[in-house]
């Protein structure tokens, strides 16, 4: 194959065209925590970092609770309902996310004081992790709805003043006003709450929401949420009781050092999840097209997950070449983060092929299955962590790398099993 039918074949890629740009806004947007990263870590020392890592751990669970996790339900519905059976559950979506909101803020108040301080934090920052929890999903919601419309320079619009606005409040907090950690929780707060109110104005203007109520509609969105939860809750039973894990057996230094190690590693997740909101669209299309035969979508579906694997293979190993003599060269401090980043590479790496069998459970709401094996998987963490993490940080860098390859033998081999029920074909064409 030459360079140039290699090329011709890439740019007629429609997906990978838009993967493309929806990466890059994606990194302008949510890329953007990277680079900010890097700025702070330069003016806080990694212990600061690790009590900045320990509240980012108290807001991102927070978000799994928000909205019950029915956000994900926005696209599945705009593919398979009509219209204006999406705007009712557009709708429905949102004061979901309303009620949620008013709930966590009650528990919030109710919490005792010896609860806030095991928690490592105080309760104005719990408050404050709840309002950039919400509207960050506020946020990503509206680049969903903007992203499976296709209206891509929107998108980047969006995205764009996401970065500027990001930046520069933490440039002002961090570095201007010299709050430290706490400037960039504030720089958060500030910037979220802005985001946040002009994506419901977009909406309102968009028309979005419905005076119709319904029960139904209501219940069918619940249902599909709830069972992410414990999903999505096994990031944080990774990442954030580690970080609890690690402090009580070290210090806050330590907690910093592997945070900013995992940071560094969550630029390649960015990389698949990036790639995966226009892949996602694509495999909903392949696989709701009534048109075609399941032949002819098996081959679609097996062309489509062979070219988004390269990408994630080569975009990672870029990544990974380039960020190294940066961090030795830049923040001479955070070097010890260092061996357990090229560690961790390979979960980052796991977790993008992880994306590419996940849809397929999205899509046909086998999303139980999929909470069974994240949870288990996650107690499996949990007690590997606690029974090793006193020894050695590389053994909780090996975790995981470990529990990531198990959850995705397992979602691979369900995706495959659901394929095969609902295109009744061979899907050895898709292994």
């Amino acid at each position: 194959m030459t360079i140039t039918s290699l090329f011709q074949r890439v740019s007629s890629n429609k997906t990978l065209v838009n993967g493309s740009l929806y990466s890059l806004f994606s990194f302008l947007g949510q890329g953007c925590n990277f680079l900010i990263l890097i700025l702070v870590a330069g003016y806080i020392l990694p212990a600061d970092y690790g009590k900045l890592s320990i509240f980012s751990t108290i807001a991102t669970f927070m978000g799994y609770f928000i909205g019950l996790s029915t956000y994900g339900y926005v696209s599945i519905s705009y593919f398979r309902e009509t219209y204006s059976v999406f705007k009712k559950d557009f709708t429905a979506i949102f004061f979901i996310h309303i009620l949620s909101l008013l709930v966590l803020a009650l528990v919030a108040t109710l919490l005792t004081d010896n609860m806030v301080k095991a928690l490592e934090t105080t309760r104005p920052l719990l408050f404050y992790a709840l309002i950039i929890s919400f509207g960050n999903i506020l946020f990503n919601i509206h680049q969903d709805y903007l992203r499976i419309q296709e209206r891509l320079k929107s998108y980047g619009i969006w995205s764009i003043t996401n970065v500027l606005l990001n930046f520069v409040l933490t440039l002002t907090f961090v570095i201007l006003l010299k709050q430290g950690w706490l400037g960039r929780i504030d720089a958060q707060l500030v910037g979220m709450l802005i985001l946040g109110l002009l994506a419901v104005v977009s909406f309102w203007h968009s028309k979005l929401f419905s005076v119709n109520f319904s029960w139904k509609r209501y219940k069918t969105i619940v249902l599909f949420g709830l069972p992410m939860i414990p999903h999505l809750a096994t990031i944080w039973i990774k990442q954030g009781l580690d970080r609890y894990i690690i402090n009580y057996h070290y210090t806050t230094y330590e907690v910093g050092i592997f945070s900013f190690a995992i940071s560094l590693v969550t630029v390649i997740v960015m990389i698949g999840s990036a790639f995966n909101a226009t892949n996602s669209v694509t495999l909903y299309q392949i696989l709701g097209n009534k048109t075609t035969s399941n032949v002819e979508k098996h081959m679609a579906l097996l062309r489509q997950t062979k070219t988004i694997a390269l990408v994630y293979i080569a975009a990672s190993a870029a990544y990974v070449l380039c960020i190294v003599p940066i961090c030795y060269l830049a923040l001479p401090k955070y070097t010890p983060a260092i061996p357990y980043f090229l560690i961790l590479c390979g979960y980052g790496l796991l977790q993008c092929f992880y994306f590419l069998y996940c849809n397929y459970m999205f899509f046909y709401k086998e999303t139980k299955q999929l909470m069974y094996i994240t949870f288990g998987s996650s107690l499996l963490h949990l007690t590997l962590s606690l029974l090793l993490t006193q020894y050695s940080l590389y053994l909780t860098a090996i975790i995981y790398v470990l529990v990531q390859a198990v959850i995705l033998v397992l979602v691979r081999h369900y995706a495959r099993r659901i394929l095969q029920q609902n295109l009744p074909l061979s899907v050895q064409s898709h292994s």
